[in-house]
């Protein structure tokens, strides 16, 4: 650890120009700001052993003081962490930050990072409906979400508590007073509203924006949205403008709400999220959701990493967004096997719309501003080619695009928002938008200021073409309103999903799970409107968002539910259920009845079947999650075996865990995860053996289990041992063997190959799946 400091302080301190103003520092580096006399300061989180504070200090406060004075008598605390892991943050020179990680008692020196969240019907879909009727009566009300996010809009009337008893017993929380936010903003809903903002201001002064609330206040409406999409109460009669109408509410409507507000305008730094785990620990939460990633570094190196580990040591389950990376292989993010990580899916809700072209030809997209009255819809209006966008720097010219319908073909992660803003204030009537490969079907409907229809690739190339073909091209645009269950094929694994393999560790799959996340409806701020871009006067009640940062919070929800059926589960056991339980089957409807098919869940960036890297163990099903009749169980200690067998030194297990681990006592034993993932290159002509463990949660405690193992055949042997399992009591636990054998004479084919291991109960209703993948690392 010392040598990679030395190797950063080296890059941090030479790379940088001293011609270089102050804010081109923060843009370049992204965490170093410069003072007057150009000394060049960054935020470190120093990670220390408690145990290792020396006797004269009175208090590891003290010590922290003495490591900062002894280096500097001007720099002073941003945060002092001191219950899931120990230590401090503050602005410290290279010399600063080379002196105190040199200093007895510091395991490590992490640079301050920021990170972004993970945003570009729903709970129908997922068969909640007639659930949440079942458990209205439920201890649901007890279990508290904490969201780790850009703050809530407290007024909106999903957080209203109505109905709900009082604040549970074990919340340890407060709601703290800012700017436009006071204590009597929380309630029995919102319990709890904090705010951290001190790796912030470290970073990027001390001035907030004029637009920004120095409180749990949401100015930005993501905090808000993914808040209601886990926990938000019923909300009859709403909508966006008409369209996803009827009503909201969210997974776990009886779940309390705990906001801790980490993200603001530039992002979200990772010295106040650790303060935030701590805050959410200390306070009581069940459930952390946060829809932001961390890095792909080995866990040592990842802090996030570190203070999610240390949350599920204290019984917290920890759900995170996957990314919004894909289609890119092993694009993944929230690598660790104690976070449970959400891939994006779509839902069977559509808002189609039609795109009539001067020529006769009809072209079908999606979209959520245009209205059957509107005026659009009457008439034909000229066609103009905007060309190829691949950045935020776009200039059109008012005299092309006046009064025109533009086409705009935009690449990569760019501010579509800001685009269509544009061609409004240039007097275009209309965009037709296509998302390229992050979106290549054209399923993400935005809520761009201008009318806006979103289009597929293919579709895209029929309105170019028609463009630079014709003298003269016009279009008609007209709405379809919104229109459910028969819309399309659902789930769908969206293109802009990140995935697997897991490279921090590939034999842990990763995405978990996939979850709703496209076209989602939420509720919203009323600081800002719902393209965010600062001409967009509307205030709608609720907003529609895609993103990674979506699918979180309905696992968030789901989690919640499970975690009131079940109060002494801890977060494996609910991790557990929700993969063993997932479907990896399209849906169909038959008589208006969701029925499951026999297709596997689609690609949308293929088109073709979709397999474990692109939705991990396959899609949430909140109804069979909550009685799954077996869990694969993991402890802390389970980790930290874990750990050794990566073959993590003494001293980076320690930075992980906080505590001393002795790896001379571990054997072979392997993780016991609910999916099976190994190298092809691993397996050869020998074979390998994999051992994992069932723990019977059946009320009724006697029951008989079968295996059978289905994919794979032709290419590769599965034995089970035993394939018989039989459980005389609840909580009981069981091992078994599974060896995987190559098929002699098979020659190499694919890169990829899947299967699935299934313990059928016998006579009951219980179906326990093992996803099983074996993947080339020369594919």
């Amino acid at each position: 650890m010392r040598t990679l400091l030395s190797v950063f302080l080296f890059l941090f301190y030479f790379t940088f120009p001293s011609s270089q103003t102050s804010r081109e520092l923060i843009f370049n580096t992204n965490s170093t700001k410069t003072s007057s006399n150009s000394t060049r300061f960054m935020t470190f989180i120093a990670l220390v052993d408690p145990l290792c504070k020396p006797s004269p200090f009175f208090s590891h406060h003290h010590w922290y003081s003495s490591l900062l004075n002894s280096s500097s008598s001007t720099t002073s605390f941003i945060h002092i962490y001191n219950t899931l892991i120990h230590g401090f943050s503050a602005s410290l020179t290279p010399y600063q930050a080379k002196h105190i990680n040199s200093s007895h008692g510091v395991l490590s020196l992490f640079p301050d990072s920021i990170f972004h969240l993970h945003t570009t019907r729903s709970p129908s879909f997922l068969g909640l409906n007639n659930l949440k009727l079942k458990l209205l009566n439920s201890s649901g009300s007890n279990v508290i979400i904490g969201f780790m996010d850009t703050g809530i809009w407290p007024e909106h009337p999903s957080f209203a508590d109505d109905g709900l008893e009082p604040i549970p017993a074990h919340w340890r929380g407060k709601c703290e007073t800012g700017f436009g936010f006071n204590q009597s903003n929380c309630n029995k809903k919102l319990i709890g509203a904090r705010f951290f903002s001190g790796g912030y201001r470290a970073l990027f002064g001390h001035d907030h924006p004029a637009s920004e609330y120095r409180s749990p206040r949401d100015h930005d409406g993501h905090g808000t949205h993914v808040s209601s999409i886990a926990a938000g109460a019923p909300v009859t009669g709403s909508s966006f403008y008409g369209f996803a109408g009827g009503l909201a509410q969210g997974m776990a409507p009886n779940a309390r709400i705990a906001v801790y507000k980490v993200c603001w305008v530039s992002g979200c730094l990772l010295s106040d999220i650790c303060a935030a785990f701590e805050k959410a620990i200390l306070d009581g939460v069940n459930i952390i959701s946060i829809s932001l990633g961390s890095s792909r570094l080995p866990f040592y190196l990842d802090l996030l990493s570190i203070v999610s580990l240390r949350a599920f040591s204290g019984g917290i389950f920890v759900a995170s967004s996957a990314g919004n990376e894909g289609p890119t292989w092993a694009s993944i993010t929230n690598a660790p096997p104690w976070i449970t990580t959400v891939g994006a899916g779509t839902i069977d809700r559509d808002f189609p719309a039609k795109l009539l072209l001067g020529n006769g030809i009809s072209i079908t997209g999606i979209s959520i501003t245009m209205t059957r009255e509107s005026k659009l819809t009457r008439g034909f209006h000229r066609l103009y080619f905007g060309g190829e966008i691949s950045s935020s720097k776009f200039s059109f010219s008012r005299q092309l695009v006046k009064g025109n319908i533009v086409l705009c073909l935009t690449t990569g992660h760019m501010q579509r928002m800001l685009l269509g803003a544009s061609l409004l204030s240039l007097g275009a009537v209309a965009m037709v938008i296509c998302h390229g490969s992050i979106d290549p079907n054209g399923i993400i409907s935005e809520p761009h200021v201008i009318p806006t229809i979103t289009v597929g690739i293919l579709e895209a190339k029929l309105i170019e073409d028609y463009i630079l073909s014709s003298d003269s091209p016009v279009a008609n645009i007209s709405s379809q309103g919104t229109v459910e269950k028969h819309a399309k094929p659902a789930p769908v694994v969206a293109a802009f999903s990140s995935r697997g393999p897991n490279s921090a560790v590939p034999g842990i799959l990763k995405p978990d799970v996939i979850a709703p996340s496209v076209n989602i409806l939420g509720a919203w701020t009323d600081a800002i409107g719902p393209s965010s871009v600062a001409l967009d006067n509307r205030r709608p009640q609720f907003n529609i968002m895609s993103g990674t940062s979506m699918a979180c919070p309905h696992v968030s929800g789901v989690a919640a539910i499970i975690k009131s059926v079940h109060p002494d589960w801890g977060p494996s056991e609910i991790k557990s259920a929700l993969m063993t339980t997932s479907n990896t089957h399209k849906l169909y409807y038959y008589r208006n009845v969701s029925l499951l098919s026999s297709s596997l869940i689609l690609d949308e960036s293929t088109g073709k079947a979709a397999n474990p890297f692109d939705f991990g163990a396959g899609h949430i099903h909140p109804e069979r999650a909550l009685d799954p009749g077996l869990v694969f169980d993991l402890g802390y200690q389970d980790y930290i075996d874990f750990l050794c067998q990566l073959n993590y030194t003494k001293n980076e297990i320690h930075i992980i865990s906080g505590k001393h681990a002795n790896c001379s006592n571990i054997g072979k034993g392997q993780l016991n995860y609910p999916a099976i993932v190994v190298a092809a290159e691993k397996v050869g002509h020998k074979g390998v053996n994999f051992y994992r463990r069932l723990k019977n949660v059946n009320e009724v405690g006697s029951r008989k289990y079968k295996a059978k193992v289905v994919g794979l055949r032709g290419f590769y042997k599965i034995g089970v041992i035993p394939k018989k399992l039989k459980f005389s009591k609840i909580d009981e636990k069981l091992s078994f063997k599974i060896a995987i054998r190559k098929e002699k004479g098979v020659a190499k084919r694919n890169s990829l190959w899947v299967g699935a291991l299934i313990w059928h109960e016998i006579g009951g209703k219980h179906r326990v799946r093992c996803p099983i993948v074996i993947f080339s690392r020369q594919g």
